[in-house]
């Protein structure tokens, strides 16, 4: 799966492989029925926590401030706004129903510093997203058809974040 995105990032010579993409593969390999591992689940975390990280480095004041990588050193508007951009990130995931823990790393290589709050970057992003969601979902639907055929069933019948997982979730 992240096959895909590095073999991108070296025709295109852009940044489509980072290590978000990493824990999002695994995860649809570990466990692809688990609903996390869902094409919807990653693609919708990934660009909210994204976009929560682009307000809170906005809103703290530090989209032209170095990477923490690159000052060895953590300010506390890069504290601040990490801190805002996971809380926001999560809260809307799931008000969204699109549950995906490892999209919080993508929300922490913007709040960081390492994305700037730039549209080059979050385009970088979301390609790099596509393209691992994509190839993992692939994968992912393979070894449900040759799972047990009650395991695919069960899989099917949850597959939209539609009503199944509302009523589940209180408001």
């Amino acid at each position: 799966m992240l096959l895909a995105p590095g073999l991108a990032a070296l025709a295109t010579g852009q940044l489509l492989l980072f290590p978000s993409l990493a824990p999002t593969a695994v995860l649809q390999a570990h466990a692809p029925a688990h609903p996390s591992a869902r094409y919807y689940n990653i693609i919708v975390s990934h660009v909210v926590g994204m976009a929560a990280a682009f307000f809170a480095v906005w809103l703290f004041g530090v989209a032209d401030a170095p990477s923490v990588f690159a000052a060895h050193a953590v300010s506390a508007g890069r504290v601040g706004a990490a801190v805002l951009a996971v809380a926001l990130g999560t809260y809307l995931e799931m008000r969204l129903h699109a549950h995906h823990a490892p999209a919080a790393a993508t929300t922490m290589l913007v709040a960081l510093g390492s994305f700037p709050a730039t549209l080059h970057s979050a385009l970088m992003i979301v390609v790099g997203v596509l393209v691992v969601a994509a190839a993992g979902e692939a994968g992912r639907r393979l070894h449900l058809e040759l799972a047990e055929p009650d395991e695919a069933a069960r899989e099917v019948a949850s597959e939209s974040p539609g009503e199944s997982q509302r009523a589940a979730t209180p408001p």
